[in-house]
């Protein structure tokens, strides 16, 4: 209801019919930004797994989501163990990405080095994988 505008938040410390203990989403959706309140997707044993846009590090439990999913660097013919990788943002965060497993993917430092390498670019592959190339 907060992202389509229809819906309303209600306060705890307003006295009921007072006026003011009601919210439109708008002004629930400005100050949960103002006060850096952010959607959470927690795991099964509650730790997060997706903070949006309120953390740019990838947390210790995305890291381990990520190990479980990716295995290894994700660069097409790399076999370096997902233990030794580095957490990548797809989109990067300078550019609005979030801190989340679908903007992620395990990277070696050599690979991630060159995914920041304005020569090179990364093409996602079927597998899921990445390919780099030297820009002409």
């Amino acid at each position: 209801a907060l992202k389509t505008g229809l819906g309303v938040a209600s306060l705890d410390n307003g006295t009921p019919g007072d006026g003011f203990d009601t919210l439109t989403a708008a002004q629930a959706r400005r100050l949960a930004c103002n006060a850096r309140i952010i959607p959470a997707v927690l795991g099964t044993h509650s730790e997060i797994l997706d903070l949006g846009r309120g953390a740019r590090l990838f947390t210790k439990a995305q890291r381990r989501a990520l190990l479980l999913r990716d295995k290894t660097c994700r660069a097409e013919g790399c076999t370096i163990p997902g233990t030794w990788t580095e957490a990548h943002h797809l989109i990067p965060w300078s550019h609005g990405g979030a801190t989340d497993l679908d903007n992620a993917l395990l990277l070696c430092s050599r690979h991630h080095h060159r995914a920041h390498d304005d020569t090179y670019d990364m093409t996602r592959l079927a597998s899921g994988d990445y390919r780099f190339h030297r820009r002409r």
